[in-house]
């Protein structure tokens, strides 16, 4: 039966591998389960437009993310409910680091202002 979970384990990890949907490396633990190691999250660097605190989204223009193949471009991001909104202002240039959503589209997982 261990065999079996290993190996539908094994085929789900690779349909998310070959999908696009997650990019990483692969090992199995002592107990036989898939370990997998996170690639680097995607980051970019940009200028906050606008900030809606109440539905925790930001709009922003932020240069290319190179991890997602996207070219720069003004867009909104969702936010993630541990990033301090408190301190963000239009104008503001900041760095960012992205995590996939549940609805499929990434969200702000963390924030920071560039130097």
């Amino acid at each position: 039966m261990k065999h079996l979970a290993l190996k539908v384990s094994m085929i789900a990890t690779a349909a998310l591998v070959a999908s696009g949907v997650f990019v990483g490396a692969q090992s199995s633990n002592a107990a036989g389960r898939i370990v997998i190691a996170q690639a680097d999250q995607p980051s970019g660097e940009g200028k906050v437009n606008s900030i809606d605190t109440a539905a925790r989204k930001v709009n922003m223009t932020h240069g290319p993310v190179a991890a997602l193949k996207w070219p720069g471009m003004t867009m909104d991001f969702q936010v993630a409910p541990g990033v301090d909104m408190s301190t963000l202002k239009a104008g503001a240039k900041v760095g960012f680091t992205l995590k996939p959503a549940a609805d499929g589209r990434y969200m702000i997982d963390s924030i920071k202002f560039a130097q």
